[in-house]
């Protein structure tokens, strides 16, 4: 059973990253923003702060 967990967390993390990537590029592509919630507020990050991240690499902030 624990086996199968840990495939399934797996897979979820590659999706979120998959996710995370095209939400990036999405908003390179457009010139907008990225909407995170951090902290407990809403936070606008500038499309150019945000290094596009590579595969299973989260996104990186001019921040981090």
């Amino acid at each position: 059973m624990k086996d199968k967990q840990d495939g399934l967390s797996e897979k979820v993390e590659a999706a979120f990253q998959e996710t995370a990537a095209a939400v990036v590029r999405r908003a390179k592509q457009t010139g907008t923003p990225v909407v995170v919630w951090e902290n407990g507020q809403v936070k606008e990050i500038p499309s150019e702060d945000i290094e596009q991240p590579t595969s299973r690499q989260p996104a990186k902030t001019s921040a981090n």
